[in-house]
C-alpha cells in the first residue's frame, strides 16, 4: 500500500511539474483553448491600440500616411527617411504616446511586432499597399482563436508575405488574400514551414 501511495505522489509531482512548465514556457497549445482565447484577446487589444493611435496621428496630428514612424528604443530598423517629426511617431510622447512592449512568449516564440507597408490586404481599401502590423510566429491554438473571434472560418495559408519594416515608402510586393475583406486575422506562412502570424490593418489605402 505504501508503495502505491509513493507511486501516486511521484505521478502527481510529475504532472504538476509538466503543467508548471507549460505555463512557464507559454505553450498555449498545451494549456488549452481557454488560455489561447485569453492570449488572443490580448493580441487583438494591442493591435486595436496600435490602429487607434495611428488613426489619431492622421486625424489629430495631421500626419500623412508616408510620415507615420515606428521608430522606438527597443527594436531597430525603423529609422524614417526623411527624419520624421516627433508628432508623427507612434512611440513618442508627442505622437501616438505609446511605449513599445515586447510580445509575451506565451503568444509563440516572442517575435517582435513588424510594422509594414509592402502588403496589399485583399478587398480592404484600394489595390494600394496597406499599412499593417504583423505578429509573427504565434502558436496555432492562439491563431485559431483569433480567427474564431474575427469570424474567419478556415485557417488560410500564404507563401508570399513581405515582412520588411516600414520606413516611409509603400511598395506593393505581396497580397494577403486568404480571408478577403478581413482587416485582421491569422494565417499560416507556409514558405518557411508552418509559421503562424497575425496581421492587423492600421491604414487601409
Amino acid at each position: 500500500m505504501l508503495f502505491l501511495i509513493l507511486v501516486g505522489v511521484m505521478l502527481f509531482g510529475a504532472l504538476s511539474f509538466t503543467v508548471a512548465q507549460m505555463l512557464r514556457t507559454g505553450d498555449a497549445e498545451g494549456v488549452g483553448e481557454r488560455k489561447a482565447s485569453v492570449l488572443a484577446d490580448e493580441i487583438l487589444a494591442v493591435a486595436h491600440q496600435y490602429r487607434q493611435a495611428v488613426q489619431a496621428l492622421r486625424i489629430s496630428n495631421g500626419c500623412e500616411d508616408e510620415d507615420i514612424s515606428f521608430e522606438n528604443s527597443t527594436i531597430g530598423g525603423y529609422t524614417h527617411t526623411p527624419v520624421a517629426s516627433d508628432d508623427c511617431k507612434l512611440f513618442h510622447t508627442d505622437g501616438g504616446g505609446l511605449s513599445y512592449i515586447a510580445p509575451s512568449t506565451e503568444y509563440g516564440d516572442g517575435s517582435d511586432w513588424v510594422f509594414n507597408g509592402a502588403n496589399i490586404v485583399d478587398n480592404i481599401g484600394t489595390t494600394a499597399p496597406d499599412l499593417i502590423a504583423i505578429l509573427p510566429n504565434i502558436n496555432l491554438t492562439v491563431c485559431n482563436s483569433i480567427n474564431d473571434k474575427m469570424g474567419i472560418t478556415a485557417l488560410g495559408n500564404d507563401a508570399t508575405i513581405d515582412f520588411s519594416k516600414f520606413t516611409d515608402t509603400y511598395t506593393s510586393t505581396q497580397t494577403i488574400d486568404f480571408a478577403s475583406g478581413f482587416a485582421a486575422g491569422c494565417l499560416d506562412y507556409v514558405n518557411s514551414g508552418d509559421n503562424y502570424f497575425f496581421y492587423q490593418v492600421l491604414i487601409a489605402r
